[in-house]
């Protein structure tokens, strides 16, 4: 899946993996996510997925961009606050970037990371 866009001089094509990447970036870039989770091996994914395996979610209608993001918060830090950044964040992003509408960013936490280290 790809966006495309006329102007002027030509045409402009972003890809899903391009997006996927930005916003990977711009989410890990928030103080207290440990990690975007993979997604789950599936044969069929080694045949047709991009390089990066993040399970990032990415829709595209009509030229609007929606985004699913999973993330592994790390301990102690607050959820609401975690992912309302992320959404910030992601959102102007992959907007400023790419040219393409964000309508929206879910974003959902999928464990917590304990640093066990920190313990012993």
């Amino acid at each position: 899946m790809e966006n495309s866009q006329t102007g002027k001089k030509g045409t402009l094509r972003v890809s899903e993996s391009v997006i996927v990447t930005i916003a990977k970036n711009a989410a890990l870039e928030i103080d207290g996510v440990y990690k975007i989770p993979s997604k789950s091996f599936r044969i069929k994914s080694l045949l047709s997925s991009p390089s990066d395996p993040c399970d990032i979610r990415v829709s595209m209608t009509e030229g609007v961009c929606a985004l699913s993001v999973p993330i592994v918060i790390k301990s102690g830090y607050n959820s609401v606050t975690v992912s309302e950044q992320i959404q910030e964040r992601v959102k102007s992003a992959v907007q400023s970037m790419t040219g393409v509408t964000v309508a929206k960013v879910d974003v959902t936490v999928s464990d917590v990371y304990f640093d066990t280290s920190e313990n012993a």
